[in-house]
C-alpha cells in the first residue's frame, strides 16, 4: 500500500514557489519547485500594490505535475491586495507565467506560494493507518472533501492508529509543527483527459 510521510511543518509559506517579485507579462523564476513537505499543496498568488494606483492584474498561468505524475495546469486570477488560492494540487511547479498585465503607477509585486496543509492523495480512496513517529506539541488533522477524518492530540504517543475509512475527493494531513508521521493510503489515481 502507498504511504506518504509528513517530517515538517505543513502551514503556509506564501513565497515557496516565487519570491515577491514585479508583476510581468512572461515566465517567473521559481525558487523552490515543490513545498518543503512530501505530498501535494494548493499554490497561493499574493497581490500588493505599488505606486498607489492598482495595475491591471492579469492571469497567472501555473504549470507542474500533480501527486500521480499527471501533467496539470491552472490559470489563477489574483485579487487587488489579497491571497488568492488554487483548486488544483501540484505536487511539483514547472513554471509560473505572468500574462495581462499592465503596469499602472509602479511595478506591482506578486509571491507565489502554497496554502497549509499537506495532500496525501488527490483523489478517493482508503486510509489504512497513521504511524505517529515523533510528535511535536501540535495537533495533526486529517481531513477530506467532506470535512475532518481525525483530529490527533498535540504531543500524542508514538503509536500506529487504524483507520480503513474512505476518504473522498483528496486525503490531506495538517500540522503547524515538525510532527513525524505516515499515513498509509490508496494510491492517487491519474487525471485522464475527456472529449
Amino acid at each position: 500500500m502507498p504511504y506518504t510521510n509528513i517530517a515538517a511543518t505543513t502551514a503556509a509559506v506564501a513565497n515557496r514557489i516565487v519570491a515577491s517579485a514585479d508583476m510581468k507579462v512572461g515566465a517567473y523564476t521559481i525558487a523552490n519547485a515543490s513545498p518543503a513537505w512530501q505530498g501535494g499543496a494548493l499554490i497561493t498568488v499574493t497581490h500588493a500594490q505599488v505606486g498607489g494606483v492598482t495595475d491591471t492584474l492579469g492571469t497567472i498561468t501555473v504549470v507542474g505535475t500533480d501527486l500521480g505524475g499527471s501533467t496539470r495546469t491552472e490559470v489563477i486570477t489574483p485579487l487587488d491586495g489579497t491571497v488568492v488560492t488554487g483548486t488544483v494540487i501540484f505536487r511539483k511547479v514547472a513554471s509560473v507565467t505572468g500574462a495581462g498585465w499592465v503596469i499602472n503607477t509602479g511595478n506591482d509585486t506578486i509571491t507565489v506560494g502554497v496554502a497549509a496543509g499537506a495532500y496525501a492523495a488527490g483523489s478517493n480512496g482508503v486510509l489504512s493507518s497513521l504511524v505517529v513517529n515523533a510528535t511535536a506539541a501540535a495537533t495533526v488533522v486529517l481531513s477530506d472533501a467532506k470535512g475532518t477524518i481525525a483530529t490527533l492530540k498535540a504531543s500524542i504517543a508514538e503509536n500506529a492508529y487504524e483507520y480503513d475509512v474512505e476518504y473522498v475527493g483528496f486525503l490531506k494531513i495538517a500540522t503547524t509543527s515538525t510532527n513525524d508521521v505516515t499515513a498509509m493510503h490508496t494510491g492517487t489515481l491519474p487525471v485522464y483527459a475527456t472529449a
